[in-house]
């Protein structure tokens, strides 16, 4: 027989068997879509992922924040003795808060970003740069208008700033002495229209970080017991005051011990105003020229996370990075303790472990969204596994069914195969024979997964982004989360054909041995 007379045998066959064949087909088609699916939702949903997060630069920010300088192993173990009755599991928790107590208690010596540190840290390779955040508030003065507010610094390039430029234009340099006022403040001042906002651009706004003064009305107001307010002029005369504290201790009657507290809280320090400090600076002022005024995050930008920066959005006022650096190094507990905070830039996000590394070796607390993206993606790989097995699970059962569709049609074709046999057919031809059959079923199967994978592929789609945007909060407009690449479609469709063919293997050869003379007898 030729090859083409033994597939034409074999879809006979399969026509014949109409009930079998159709229930065979239907476990082969689900167990292959199950598959390709699973495949595809896989890379697409991990990629889509990717491509979302990198969108706003969110996959390449570390943010980095100053962090205890003492670990637990370097606390005295005597300040973390727990009594031995107690439970184990209270004990612990004990034990935990203790360290943190420790850690508060010695706070002032923490690990801060100082100019030091965030000098080397910009030396890292991969480091594009490093925002450390003021979050002091000061005051914005133009003319008779006064603003107290928190400000931020941005790149000169960077897409959402200059995206929200209303009238006059972003930064050049990191380092110019120019500001973009938020529109909040110029509505504050009387600028409501365009044209209005743009008599802001080029006139001076001065900043001021006014030291200590709102802190010691703050802090005596609550001493008394009452609700306090000074006025600006109060303050200053309040600052004078205290100012004069440290030269009348000697002549007030309190005890020794009294005196030396009051001597230790006002002793000279380069935080404390004296006689013999001139370079102190009570109110740390500077003059910056308006470049522009920017708008605030819309509702959809709120909803879809596109920031300028961590809580920058409801800054105040901007400044280039370097600019807002420097001034803020003038402030007394700044330049002594470093920044709080600040968000560190690298080129790839492939870098991004590298570079967390590096500023956890310094003593730093660090995170990155990478972290939460890599759980997501494991989630995802999690999913996939199990969709898969499930697949694969019904293509066995699939394939159970054909070997027993098989065993039955070489009892019922019995006589069919002595006949075949007595006109010359050989065994090998009439293995081939059931085992091209099988691997019909499977190609047959899978052709219609994927047809019925390509018409039903869009309201899955459609589903996954709901839930994806649902879950994470993020757009994913455009971004294809099923994607059907050659190579997926022919693996699947391979697959599927070859477990039913393995699964004809021992009907086949069961025909294949058939006696001649004894299936001529078969009834």
């Amino acid at each position: 027989m030729k090859f083409l007379d033994i597939v034409s045998m074999a879809l006979l066959g399969i026509r014949r068997q109409k009930t079998r064949t159709a229930l065979s087909l239907i476990g082969v088609v689900i167990g292959s879509l199950m598959l390709l699916f699973a495949l595809a939702s896989r890379s697409g949903v991990q990629e889509a992922i990717m491509r979302v997060f990198s969108m706003n630069k969110q996959l390449r920010q570390i943010e980095v924040q100053q962090n205890w300088a003492y670990a637990e192993d370097e606390i005295p173990e005597e300040e973390l003795e727990v009594d031995d009755e107690l439970d184990e599991a209270l004990r612990w928790r004990i034990r935990q808060m203790l360290i943190r107590h420790w850690q508060f208690e010695h706070r002032s010596e923490s690990i801060g970003l100082t100019r030091e540190r965030i000098q080397k840290i910009e030396s890292f390779e991969h480091v594009q740069n490093i925002h450390p955040r003021m979050s002091t508030s000061v005051t914005l003065i133009q003319g008779q208008n006064e603003l107290q507010g928190i400000g931020a610094s941005v790149t000169t390039n960077d897409e959402v700033m200059r995206e929200r430029i209303l009238v006059g234009k972003a930064f050049d340099s990191e380092n110019e002495p120019v500001i973009l006022l938020n529109e909040f403040v110029a509505w504050k001042w009387g600028y409501t229209t365009r044209s209005q906002m743009r008599e802001l651009i080029g006139t001076k706004v001065r900043i001021e970080y006014r030291f200590g003064e709102e802190g010691v009305a703050y802090s005596l107001s609550r001493r008394s017991g009452g609700d306090i307010e000074f006025s600006k002029e109060e303050l200053t005369a309040l600052n004078r005051a205290l100012d004069r504290i440290p030269t009348m201790i000697d002549d007030l009657t309190f005890s020794e011990q009294e005196r030396a507290v009051l001597k230790k809280a006002f002793q000279p320090t380069p935080a404390t105003p004296n006689q013999e400090s001139e370079s102190f600076e009570r109110i740390i002022a500077e003059e910056f020229t308006v470049a522009g005024i920017y708008r605030g995050p819309t509702e959809e930008e709120t909803n879809d996370h596109v920031q300028l920066g961590h809580n920058d959005d409801f800054a105040e006022f901007l400044l280039p990075i370097k600019t807002e650096t420097q001034f803020a190094m003038r402030i007394p507990f700044v330049k002594k303790s470093g920044f709080y905070n600040a968000t560190v830039l690298v080129d790839h996000e492939s870098h991004l472990k590298d570079v967390s590394k590096q500023i956890r070796e310094m003593g730093f607390r660090e995170y990155s969204l990478i972290s939460m993206v890599e759980f997501i993606q494991k989630q995802v790989r999690q999913v996939t596994l199990i969709v898969s097995l499930v697949a694969l699970f019904a293509l066995v059962i699939s394939a159970v069914g054909i070997a027993n569709t098989m065993v039955m049609s070489v009892v019922e074709r019995t006589r069919e195969i002595g006949i075949m046999k007595s006109l010359g057919a050989r065994e090998g031809q009439i293995q081939m024979l059931f085992l091209i059959e099988g691997a019909l079923i499977g190609l047959i199967g899978g052709l219609c997964a994927l047809a019925i994978g390509l018409v039903i592929k869009i309201p899955i789609e459609s589903m996954t982004i709901s839930i994806l945007e649902s879950e994470l909060n993020k757009t994913f407009e455009q971004q294809q989360v099923i994607e059907f690449p050659l190579w997926l479609l022919v693996a699947v469709l391979a697959f599927s054909t070859a477990v039913t063919t393995l699964a004809t293997i021992l009907p086949a050869r069961r025909a294949a041995r058939i006696d001649p003379i004894t299936a001529l007898r078969h009834d």
